[in-house]
């Protein structure tokens, strides 16, 4: 591995004056730290909005005042600085004539550049244009990294005696037009920036002290998780750990480069560190606990179900058919369950009958066809479960004790997670009873 760490810095991270010097004087405490990654300012309070939210308003209304209400907090980051530049860049992505997509990602990206020019500046570093650094597709709004882009990461940022500063969320087709990542974008970027230079390690700096084994807003005070798996991390994300999404992380986790989730307000306090494997302490198998509502589930039972041929693979085109992608599917003797986002059902009267009537025409009127909704998953996760005997009829005897009713169970053969499908009713007393009996 190259010996430089690459730092990525939240919206959140980057709200006030004071905010930047932070950063500075992080960067400066280690010399390996060579390349910053920024995202555009986040909100200042609950009241607030986040820069690119006031840029997406933007490219919809054309508001001046918006403008206006922008360029200031730029110019609250660094009072020092000339704020004529990017009110002269702002202006001249707003006066673009581009395709909808088009006219909204370049406006969009506006945010991590001025940002990260700012920063550049302030902190005497060399900012990079993500034109020298990603090739995508042409996507917009959810760009994807072409294998061209590596290269280019190596060749541009080769350097070691130079500090880099990096916009993220954003590359250029080409075409060379703007174009947007998606949910996660600046994580994105400097995850792809570290493992193209195999780097010591991807700092991931927040708000927060690092990740927790629960949730805070359902369990109180939470402990943090110290070191955690990418596979548990994924397990976890599933249901609701919002630190990552699956694709801003996946480019460290294929080059098993280190990230360390911390806090830029509470530094140099360590933070988690999400890592390529662990040890595990046999008497705390789990690392932690998750919950995400809005799933719903088409329950279907029929004597002798089992013995019919292809009949899964034919209960599933239906789905198919109506777009609709599956979560999960459980099965026991002749009962087959199909669990699936809720959200899917665009006209959920219409769907619901008509994928019962297609189900009906399948299996016939002697089957048992029927609806769940408002279920949610409860993924309880650790790479201790698979080694720790009882420990699945311990948790589901927990949540029995705390009078959680279990709709459906998943459970993959590497028996690292498991999932409970529960009533989203449930959702508070079953996250507190497996937290208390198990990670208190």
């Amino acid at each position: 591995m190259e010996d430089i760490i690459v730092s990525k810095y939240g919206g959140s991270s980057i709200t006030k004056y004071e905010d930047i010097e932070r950063i500075k004087k992080i960067t400066c405490d280690d010399p390996r730290r060579k390349i910053i990654i920024v995202s555009a300012p986040g909100k200042r309070d609950e009241k607030d909005a986040k820069i690119t939210d006031l840029l997406i308003s933007l490219a919809k209304d054309k508001d001046s005042s918006l403008v206006q209400l922008i360029i200031g907090r730029y110019k609250m980051l660094c009072p020092t600085e000339d704020a004529n530049d990017l009110s002269d860049l702002l202006q001249q992505r707003l006066s673009q004539s581009l395709e909808d997509d088009k006219y909204l990602d370049s406006l969009k990206s506006f945010g991590e550049e001025a940002c990260a020019k700012l920063i550049a500046k302030k902190i005497n570093a060399q900012f990079v244009d993500p034109r020298e650094l990603f090739l995508v597709s042409e996507d917009y709004g959810n760009a994807k990294i072409l294998k061209q882009s590596e290269e280019m990461i190596k060749k541009r940022l080769a350097s070691k005696k130079e500090i880099f500063v990096v916009p993220g969320f954003y590359g250029y087709t080409e075409q060379g037009n703007i174009a947007t990542f998606n949910r996660g974008g600046s994580d994105l970027t400097g995850a792809y920036i570290a493992a193209s230079l195999n780097a010591k390690e991807y700092e991931n700096f927040t708000d927060i002290d690092g990740i927790c084994a629960a949730n805070p807003d359902i369990v109180q005070n939470p402990k943090k998780i110290d070191v955690i798996t990418f596979d548990e991390m994924r397990d976890l994300a599933y249901s609701g750990f919002g630190i990552f999404y699956e694709e801003a992380i996946n480019p460290v986790n294929k080059k098993r480069i280190p990230v360390h989730v911390r806090s830029t307000f509470n530094y140099p306090s360590e933070g988690t560190y999400i890592v390529h494997d662990r040890l595990s302490d046999p008497d705390k198998p789990i690392a932690g606990v998750a919950y995400k509502d809005g799933f719903c589930t088409f329950d279907i039972a029929l004597f002798g179900l089992n013995g019919m041929i292809g009949i899964a693979r034919k209960i599933l085109q239906i789905f198919e058919e109506e777009k609709i992608s599956i979560e999960f599917i459980t099965t026991a003797i002749d009962d087959f369950s199909v669990i699936f986002r809720e959200d899917q059902l665009k006209h959920p009267f219409k769907d619901i009958r008509d994928i019962t009537e297609k189900l009906y025409t399948l299996m016939g009127e002697d089957a048992s066809i029927n609806f769940q909704e408002h279920l949610g998953s409860l993924v309880v996760a650790g790479k201790g479960l698979k080694e720790k005997k009882g420990i699945f009829a311990n948790i589901q005897q927990t949540l029995a004790e705390a009078d959680v009713n279990i709709k459906f169970i998943s459970k993959g053969p590497l028996e690292r997670s498991i999932i409970y499908g529960i009533n989203s009713s449930d959702t508070k007393k079953a996250v507190n009873a497996i937290y208390n009996k198990y990670l208190r």
